[in-house]
């Protein structure tokens, strides 16, 4: 029923760029950390090791698409481990699934079928890797259910990502943010009011690049915590996705400015009907007026005017998300082991 075809080097994936694309259009559970605008950036900045991309077809259409790779862990003795791409900057990892019979798109088949051949194409790959350590992986992901036949796998919890589910209208932000917040956000605006006038602008064509560079100087200004991507390792990436989200319709690049002094900026990707805040930074010198505040309020109430029905605020306990009324969701660590006869054999 199914055919799987393995991608082992970068150059080759920007051939799959389009098929890719349409496969992450077609699933129910995508994210921006699975698409191609993501993840092939990410391969150019950060990769441990050549990518593993198992493209799962059927009736030679893309079915399923699991972006891993394979790299020797300094945490295990160097073991050889199966990984997902995006670590370390993606707040959600996950295979990529159509749940429809290609032959007849009004026939779900399921989308359990291709991750289950997916799996046993791993168990009969069994001399690539010695261990899986997939994560972090949403709570509806197939394979919290699933695993190789004879394998060892366990789940643990990862992290938490709030998020908070919009009312349909501006006026009935009440509904779900808290009282306290509200009020707060008014008394800060009339505050800003003293010294100008508040606008919100959202970065096109022509400003992307010069309203990113400005995130990424407030961003950067605050976040010298060891083990993180440098600066130019960082803003060069970002350049690549800003540019790809951008391209799709998808990019949410936000600043917000008193009169021509920027305040605050945030930074993101719409999927569906829901935006994924990435970043924020807000300028040091304004601080007194709680610009973090006063910015996101300013973008979630223009979301709410474009559709939008949930900002996810991805992965971290932040107060200020809850501040917000934001409730977690969790994702989760997935570690596959392979049967002990299957090791000794290998050994």
């Amino acid at each position: 029923m199914f055919e799987i075809e393995e991608f082992t080097h970068w150059n080759d994936l920007e051939a799959l760029r389009g098929e890719w694309s349409d496969l992450c259009d077609r699933s129910p559970r995508v994210s921006p950390f699975q698409r191609p605008e993501w993840l092939l950036p990410w391969g150019q900045a950060f990769p441990p090791g050549e990518p593993w991309v198992l493209a799962v077809r059927r009736g030679g259409r893309l079915a399923a698409l699991a972006p891993l790779l394979v790299y020797a862990n300094p945490a295990d003795a160097g073991r050889r481990t199966l990984a997902f791409c995006g670590g370390g900057v993606s707040d959600y990892c996950d295979v990529i699934t159509d749940p429809t019979d290609p032959t007849d798109p009004t026939d779900p088949i399921g989308e359990d079928a291709a991750v289950a051949a997916l799996l046993r194409h791993l168990a009969v790959r069994r001399e690539r890797w010695e261990t899986g350590d997939l994560e972090p992986v949403p709570a509806n992901s197939p394979l919290l259910r699933l695993a190789p036949d004879g394998f060892a796998a366990r789940t643990e919890p990862r992290d938490v990502c709030p998020g908070l589910d919009l009312p349909g209208r501006v006026e009935d932000l009440g509904e779900v943010v808290p009282t306290r917040q509200l009020a707060n956000l008014r008394k800060v605006r009339r505050k800003a009011g003293e010294f100008g006038v508040l606008r919100l602008e959202t970065a096109g064509a022509e400003t992307w690049e010069a309203r990113l560079s400005l995130l990424l100087r407030f961003y950067l200004a605050r976040r010298r915590e060891p083990g993180r991507p440098d600066g130019a390792t960082l803003s060069a990436f970002h350049r690549q996705v800003a540019a790809g989200f951008l391209a799709r319709g998808a990019l949410g690049l936000y600043t917000l400015c008193l009169d021509e002094d920027p305040l605050a900026a945030l930074y993101g990707f719409r999927e569906g009907d829901t935006f994924h805040c990435y970043m924020q930074g807000f300028n040091p010198l304004w601080a007194k007026l709680s610009p973090g505040v006063m910015g996101l309020g300013a973008v979630i109430e223009d979301l709410l005017s474009r559709g939008v029905r949930r900002v996810d605020f991805l992965r971290g306990k932040e107060p200020y998300k809850y501040g917000w009324g934001a409730r977690d969701r969790e994702t989760f660590r997935r570690i596959l082991n392979p049967p002990r006869n299957s090791r000794a054999r290998d050994a």
